[in-house]
């Protein structure tokens, strides 16, 4: 039937989305080098404290806050928007499963004194689950789900005025896919994405609405900063043949007077917000 491809059914697009997943799964297996660790966000969990980087995408989300307001932050990370959002609104319920990252954001809560921002310890969705908030956000926590209309029908059974979700243009990796391919000699199977996201919401059916915002602008760094960012998206071991072959490419390709400077890693980012099937 014409149209079909733009039209997809929700079983159609979350196949197609589970598909997605699936085959960044299997490509890790394939091309990893260093054994897996038990957290995967050990090295980096202080990357995603309240403040460590820029959120372009803070004012677009607070823009949704009402006063005496409970949010839901799903993969709340370190804190990036908890804890910003905990200043204007009555309660934050931070749930997180990452051991290294709720290190970070438990101690940034008792720096800043925020007792508003309850944190669980829980993989979403959590049939236990029971709590009903006025606002949900899965802010870049959705991209490697790949049961995800289980996750979010329980953001919308829970949720009582708006959900949200944040998500970039580029899933994680894909600014260096050239990169990629170069050294594993395959392209980069992408996760879904922004794009992936909004075909999913439509083919639900749901009412939303989206506000773009410019990604940051990549910085001037060492080759050693260079290569460690691309060592972790490209799954290599430290010192290995493919790690030395990434490491002269990136100063092939991406030198620049004082430093190197990597592709722009998100181009834009969606802040999406539909409501509830009930509201």
């Amino acid at each position: 039937m014409t149209g079909e491809a733009l039209r997809p059914s929700e079983a159609a697009a979350a196949a197609a989305w589970a598909a997605m997943v699936d085959a960044d799964a299997a490509q890790v297996a394939r091309v990893r080098e260093p054994e897996p660790s038990g957290d995967f966000y050990a090295p980096i969990a202080q990357h995603f404290r309240a403040g460590a980087r820029p959120s372009v995408e803070l004012p677009a989300l607070l823009a949704h806050v009402e006063p005496g307001d409970t949010w839901l932050d799903i993969g709340a990370g370190g804190g990036r928007f908890a804890l910003p959002l905990s200043e204007r609104v009555t309660r934050v319920i931070a749930v997180e499963p990452s051991v290294s990252m709720r290190g970070v954001l438990e101690g940034a809560i008792r720096e800043r004194a925020r007792p508003n921002i309850e944190v669980r310890n829980v993989y979403w969705p959590d049939s236990a689950w029971s709590e009903d908030v006025d606002v949900s956000l899965a802010a870049h926590s959705t991209y490697d789900v790949r049961e995800i209309l289980p996750f979010l029908d329980a953001m919308e059974r829970h949720t009582r005025r708006r959900c949200v979700a944040i998500l970039s243009d580029l899933p994680r990796g894909a600014h260096l896919a050239r990169l990629f391919q170069a050294v594993h000699g395959e392209p980069l199977s992408p996760l879904p994405a922004l794009r992936e996201f909004i075909a999913l919401l439509g083919a639900r059916g749901r009412r939303f609405d989206v506000a773009t915002v410019s990604g940051e602008q990549p910085a001037v760094v060492s080759l050693d900063e260079a290569a460690a960012e691309a060592r972790r998206l490209l799954w290599l071991a430290t010192g290995s043949e493919k790690d030395r072959r990434m490491r002269a490419l990136i100063e092939e390709w991406w030198a620049v007077p004082g430093g190197v400077r990597l592709p722009a890693g998100r181009g834009h980012f969606g802040i999406v917000a539909w409501f509830p099937p009930t509201v």
